[in-house]
């Protein structure tokens, strides 16, 4: 993805600190965080443990509430977005109802806000055919995999149609072989959807595979080290992972990452 002028941007992180705890036992999550985020990007968050990735995802969904600075998602703020449903969220565990099969897991959210059962059939059979689970929709969670679970975790995070897409290490509980097929749905997904994603991962080769641009955040108390910007390559997996530009990346980015754990020591 090119970040020329033309991109819009979509979310813009302004001065952001997140403080938790009383007077006298204040821990700083997040320290004066600012960056924007463009329409239609891929943008990962990548950090050591306790560098506020997840926390920073919490405030861009209206989970918490900065401690200071402002966060904008297109023209309003996040509670703005979090009502009018304009984002969805997937978490690392798929947390689906197992009394609900993959159909009625994905369609739940289009159910609450009180849709008819004849306007959002239609729209559930699409997104079990995009995550490939068509054979499946009659299941339910237990008889499928862990890869299979989250697959219904995103497509129901897809149902209302939102433009954002916020992921907190959604695959970092899967084996490898499952892990790099999703990332490559996930990849697909982008693709035919145009969702603007900001995923959080521990990962280095997944933040470069993935992304149009890497934030690399440094610990104790969160901020941004660095911004890197990748370019995407084309291919099958193997191909791509094993490129010289995909190693040329990853290890630019471990460079950095290895720089923002020292300032965590120093």
């Amino acid at each position: 993805m090119s970040l020329g002028r033309e991109k819009e941007k979509e979310i813009r992180i302004d001065d952001v600190s997140m403080v938790f705890g009383r007077k006298g036992r204040e821990v700083t999550a997040l320290s004066s965080v600012s960056f924007d985020i463009y329409r239609s990007e891929f943008v990962s968050l990548l950090g050591p443990s306790g560098c506020g990735k997840s926390t920073l995802l919490r405030l861009l969904a209206d989970l918490l509430q900065p401690t200071s600075g402002r966060i904008t998602i297109g023209e309003e703020v996040p509670r703005e977005v979090r009502l009018k449903r304009k984002y969805g969220i997937v978490f690392q565990s798929p947390t689906l109802f197992e009394w609900r099969t993959v159909k009625d897991n994905i369609e739940l959210p289009m159910e609450v806000l009180g849709l008819k059962k004849s306007e959002y059939s239609a729209i559930s059979n699409r997104l079990i055919d995009m995550v490939g689970l068509t054979k499946f929709k009659d299941h339910y969670p237990w008889q499928l995999s862990g890869g299979m679970q989250q697959r219904v975790a995103i497509a129901r995070a897809l149902s209302l149609d939102p433009p954002i897409l916020l992921m907190d290490e959604p695959f970092s509980a899967l084996d490898e072989f499952t892990k790099e097929k999703l990332q490559l749905d996930l990849l697909d997904i982008q693709k035919q959807t145009n969702k603007t994603i900001v995923f959080v991962t521990h990962s280095i080769p997944e933040a470069v595979f993935l992304s149009d641009r890497v934030v690399i955040m440094s610990a104790h108390p969160g901020r941004v080290h660095s911004i890197l910007e990748m370019e995407r390559e084309e291919g099958s997996y193997e191909q791509i992972r094993n490129s010289g530009r995909f190693h040329e990346m990853t290890a630019k980015v471990r460079e950095c990452f290895q720089l923002s754990k020292q300032q965590l020591h120093a």
